[in-house]
């Protein structure tokens, strides 16, 4: 199972002024570790579908990684 989990980034500019904005991320399970070593230090492009209670985030190159989401 993967993990979506959004968290809140708060700036202060000048130290005045505070903006706030959420940062998504996705916790891969070890099992996979081996799998997405190939994907470390690259900038990803990612196309993503949502279908009735599936989030499907594919890499558009070469390179295979299809990730399906079920909720």
């Amino acid at each position: 199972m993967v993990k979506i989990q959004k968290r809140l980034v708060k700036k202060r500019y000048y130290g005045k002024a505070e903006y706030q904005y959420p940062v998504y991320s996705l916790t891969i399970p070890k099992k996979y570790h081996k799998t997405i070593q190939a994907f470390l230090d690259e900038e990803l492009e990612a196309n993503v579908e949502h279908k009735t209670n599936t989030l499907t985030i594919t890499h558009p190159t070469n390179k295979k990684l299809n990730l399906t989401i079920v909720h």
